[in-house]
């Protein structure tokens, strides 16, 4: 591995995901965040030289024009990395045919669609386990990033579940066990038996990168603002030999710029324009682009491999 790199993933995932995650009917979702979110990113990785990697859900191949957006990305430089087959938050509680069809078909389907291969695997949610894990690998995928080893976020969510709980509303996402918060916080390869601990070999995982108790994710950017956002990341830089930055497609929309469904404003990075997130993420992820190699998960990987 190089001195200093980093690696950036989105994940694409349905607008109607978020109305599940807060409780509320998803009757009114779009597809915001393939059709406006993706190039947006697309166009910033552009003017900063990044090729990243989009995560996507392969049901969404459904709705018109995605399959081409896929191709696009492929044709830009970017991966296409699996993101399952439906983004069920309680995919490591299905039982074991139905959790292993959630990968397997998602990356056929994906891979079918965006005439490229398909090697990473992120669970929804960031949830997975043992289980989950030995599915990713079995069904041909050379690497994970779904560990997201971040105390404060995990405590974060127990505490909005548990209050959405007590006011009588129900997320569908779920909170996992806390084994991966002990997770290393660079990549490793999974011990099959202990898949939060480092192996000799195995299927790599890329945890997503925390640094001083701050996840590298585009929700904690923009509430960090552009000065706490560049602080994080040049923590991050400075602390790990490789950055694993995750955002997601909603990350560049808002509520006012897209005219999106006031019951999203429960999101509350929604409610940030446009504008000031864009000019956020770039600050940060140009930061890194001026020091480290920026690399796509499945190159680090090929080249982890040869050795």
């Amino acid at each position: 591995m190089a001195a200093r790199t980093f690696s950036v993933g989105v994940d694409v995932d349905h607008l109607k995901h978020y109305y599940r995650i807060h409780g509320h009917d998803d009757q009114s979702a779009t597809g915001a965040a393939f059709a406006v979110g993706v190039p947006r990113f697309m166009e910033l990785f552009e003017e900063l030289g990044i090729p990243a990697t989009f995560y996507c859900v392969s049901e969404d191949l459904q709705e018109p024009g995605v399959a081409a957006r896929l191709r696009e990305a492929v044709a830009a430089g970017h991966e296409i990395g699996n993101h399952s087959w439906h983004h069920r938050y309680d995919l490591t509680r299905l039982p074991s045919e139905e959790r292993r069809a959630e990968v397997q078909r998602a990356r056929e389907q994906l891979e079918e669609a965006a005439g490229a291969p398909v090697v990473g695997f992120r669970a929804p949610g960031y949830t997975t386990s043992p289980a989950l894990l030995a599915d990713v690998a079995a069904t041909g995928h050379t690497y994970d990033t779904s560990v997201f080893p971040c105390v404060p976020y995990y405590s974060a969510k127990a505490a909005v579940m548990g209050l959405m709980a007590l006011r009588g509303r129900r997320s569908q996402s779920i909170l996992g066990p806390p084994a991966p918060l002990l997770a290393p916080r660079g990549p490793y390869p999974v011990d099959p038996a202990r898949p939060y601990r480092r192996a000799a070999t195995g299927l790599l995982e890329y945890p997503i990168s925390v640094a001083g108790g701050l996840p590298m994710l585009g929700t904690a950017f923009t509430a960090l603002g552009e000065r706490g956002a560049l602080a994080a990341v040049a923590l991050a830089w400075r602390l790990l030999p490789h950055v694993t930055v995750e955002f997601h497609a909603v990350d560049l929309l808002a509520l006012a710029d897209d005219g999106l469904d006031p019951a999203l404003a429960t999101q509350p990075d929604l409610k940030t324009p446009v504008a000031k997130k864009r000019k956020i993420f770039k600050k940060s992820m140009g930061f890194l682009a001026e020091r480290a190699e920026a690399i796509r998960l499945d190159a680090l990987t090929a080249s982890l491999a040869g050795d």
